[in-house]
């Protein structure tokens, strides 16, 4: 595999970088891996200039509001803003917009994909359940069909961003009689004002409450906003989180938290001298960066399918798995090195020194959960690569 880029490419990368060091607020650059929860006002407002350019889709094809960007493009430039510390796009953009460009009737194309690609929607996600567990197939959420629309009843957790989103994507059961529990399954799509929606903060451990419970009581969606056939929801879900896991286990993710975390060990001193310099921790910053080139490795391979025209296989898991573990890593070592003072991280008098880690080490707990806990992606792994069986 050549790992170099064309002069062409490496002109696009210079130009991207450019533009986002001029565009990009100052909040993002300064904030980056702090571990705290950015603003929506900041996070629009950056949306809106990625609209402005034409940038925001950038695994869009042109004709659907994308740059049209060659894989190689989306890749450099996804790149060079994580680098800087812009904020990932939403869900619109890289979940419920390629769904709606695979499986959407033109209707639907016409109505959602204009407004997501001027960052005038915010999404949400509603998969998970309070009674179903890692099992998603298990989901209880009725949606029973009246006429010309669906009924919700039942309820999703974890839903992050509720607060902030003008619509939610969801999996519910419209029927409830199906011989196998990943069937019966429908895809919808619900305005979060709509009559009968209630959500409710749930504190996290970090003091922040990002996550929301949703309660749909009596909750009309037309038909209309069903992606996909009816019943044939499963499919459309299974899609959706490839995208989402390979996003969460992406090396380019945690490349600057490694630098920020090495720079940390240069300027923090351990037993007299720069923590850098002990060996213990010298040797476990090396093994990181080890570890974080493996990870990019399995990136390219999944890369390199897509560019033959393939459709990868279990990579999504092994970097959803390894990634998540790795940024944990990451964030182990840099508590290692603050010592004793990292359980009084939420006093004020401390913030220069911890530097945001215990807030984001706290928080990286639960990378191992969310999108298919890290069970479920070693079951796949152990039966689609290792051929073991159930």
């Amino acid at each position: 595999m050549d790992l170099n880029y064309t002069p062409e490419e490496e002109a696009f990368r210079l130009e991207a970088r450019r533009w986002i060091d001029a565009n990009l607020a100052e909040e993002f650059k300064r904030g980056a891996d702090t571990g705290a929860q950015t603003s929506k006002r900041a996070r629009v407002g950056w949306y809106k200039k990625l609209a402005e350019k034409g940038w925001l889709c950038a695994s869009w094809p042109k004709e659907h509001g994308g740059p049209g960007w060659t894989l190689a493009q989306q890749v450099i430039f996804q790149e060079e803003a994580s680098a800087q510390g812009a904020p990932g796009v939403d869900m619109g953009v890289y979940m419920v917009g390629p769904l709606l460009i695979e499986y959407g009737t033109e209707e639907q194309k016409t109505r959602f994909l204009p407004p997501i690609a001027r960052a005038d929607l915010l999404w949400c996600q509603g998969y998970s359940e309070p009674n179903a567990g890692s099992d998603l197939a298990n989901l209880a959420l009725r949606a029973d069909r009246d006429g010309d629309d669906y009924v919700l009843n039942g309820q999703k957790i974890w839903t992050s961003g509720a607060n902030e989103a003008d619509w939610i994507f969801l999996l519910a059961r419209t029927d409830p009689h199906s011989e196998k529990k990943q069937t019966g399954i429908s895809f919808l799509v619900a305005p979060m004002n709509s009559p009968g929606i209630r959500i409710q903060p749930i504190k996290q451990i970090t003091g922040e409450s990002h996550f929301y419970e949703t309660f749909f009581t009596d909750v009309r969606v037309p038909v209309t906003h069903r992606i996909g056939n009816e019943n044939e929801g499963w499919t459309l879900a299974k899609r959706l989180l490839f995208h989402e896991r390979v996003g969460l286990g992406a090396a380019r993710s945690f490349r600057k938290t490694l630098l920020k975390l090495t720079e940390y060990a240069r300027r923090v001193r351990v037993n007299g001298g720069a923590a850098i310099e002990d060996p213990l921790i010298r040797s476990r910053l090396a093994q990181l960066y080890i570890e974080l080139d493996a990870l990019r490795a399995v990136d390219y391979r999944r890369l390199t399918q897509l560019l033959r025209g393939e459709m990868p296989g279990p990579e999504s898991s092994i970097m959803k798995l390894y990634g998540s573990e790795l940024f944990q890593r990451m964030t182990d070592l840099a508590l290692d090195i603050l010592g004793p003072a990292a359980v009084l991280w939420q006093d004020r008098a401390l913030k220069d020194l911890e530097d945001g880690w215990p807030k984001m080490a706290v928080g990286s707990r639960a990378w191992s959960i969310f999108s298919g806990t890290n069970e479920i992606q070693r079951n796949i792994i152990a039966q689609n690569v290792l051929g073991m069986p159930r």
